[in-house]
């Protein structure tokens, strides 16, 4: 019995290296629009509508 194409290794190797590296250009791309005057918001857990990154306070810098 042959194996149907979307059933083979060859197919599957080269689409997970794929999405791994779509996975990981997002994450690097929403880390890398962090500016040098904020932090994370320990708050974006817990609320809804909190933002994940917050503007330094005047004494933290």
């Amino acid at each position: 019995m042959k194996a149907k194409w979307y059933e083979k290794k060859r197919v599957y190797i080269p689409l997970s290296i794929v999405l791994g590296l779509l996975g990981f250009d997002i994450l690097y791309g929403t880390l890398s629009a962090k500016k040098d005057d904020e932090e994370f918001n320990p708050e974006y857990y817990s609320h809804k509508n909190a933002p994940m990154f917050r503007k330094k306070q005047a004494s933290e810098k």
